[in-house]
């Protein structure tokens, strides 16, 4: 039994050791690297782009998976101050966060905002009218999304209280709007604060 013990102990040991070098440097065979920076990354519908920030309060980029032509989406606007980049299912964009940086507590919540953004190049984003707590939800088949509000976005809220809504999102040539936004279900404490993440379906 001791032999047995040790040997397990050996074994586990052994796996428990970190391989040497960079991990960059010996990928498996199915993963490569896209770009040297970035984060948040947001694959299109049809699997053909990955939209990704350059950083946090930064600018957002897309990069083409066929030719690997990478495109900054926001870089014709001053100080942009993004958060995150999601596709919509018809080529545009969601964009989220601040209009302006005023520091890492207050740009995070209070003016965490929707903006939309057309996927002709050097489109400006246009902001939709809605502040929102941390990201949303994009359904991959149709224009609908999901968002929660805390007491930051509305202060009518509790001081506990958030609420995740559903909505769809009207797009008319270069214009955008939030419609028939629905509440289905609100939290009144703090121990499940709602916030939004993927459509099943």
């Amino acid at each position: 039994m001791k032999v047995l013990a040790s040997l397990i102990f050996l074994t586990a040991s052994l796996w428990a050791q970190r391989k040497p070098g960079n991990p960059l440097d010996h990928l498996p065979p199915n993963i490569e690297v896209l770009t040297r920076f970035g984060e948040r990354a947001d694959i299109s519908p049809d699997n053909q782009r990955v939209a990704f920030m350059s950083k946090s309060f930064g600018d957002a980029f897309v990069i083409d998976l066929k030719t690997r032509e990478i495109r900054c989406l926001t870089c014709s606007v001053p100080a942009a101050a993004f958060l995150r980049v999601m596709h919509l299912p018809n080529g545009d964009y969601m964009l989220i966060g601040p209009d302006h940086f005023e520091d890492i507590r207050i740009s995070r919540t209070r003016d965490n905002e929707l903006w939309y953004l057309g996927r002709e190049p050097g489109a400006k984003p246009v902001k939709l009218g809605m502040k929102m707590n941390e990201g949303i939800a994009i359904s991959k088949k149709n224009m609908k999304i999901s968002y929660s509000v805390v007491p930051p976005q509305d202060p009518k809220l509790g001081p506990e209280e958030s609420r995740l809504v559903v909505a769809d999102v009207e797009v008319t040539g270069s214009k955008a709007r939030i419609v028939s936004p629905k509440t289905v279900y609100e939290s009144k404490s703090a121990a499940c604060r709602l916030e939004a993440q993927d459509f099943l379906r």
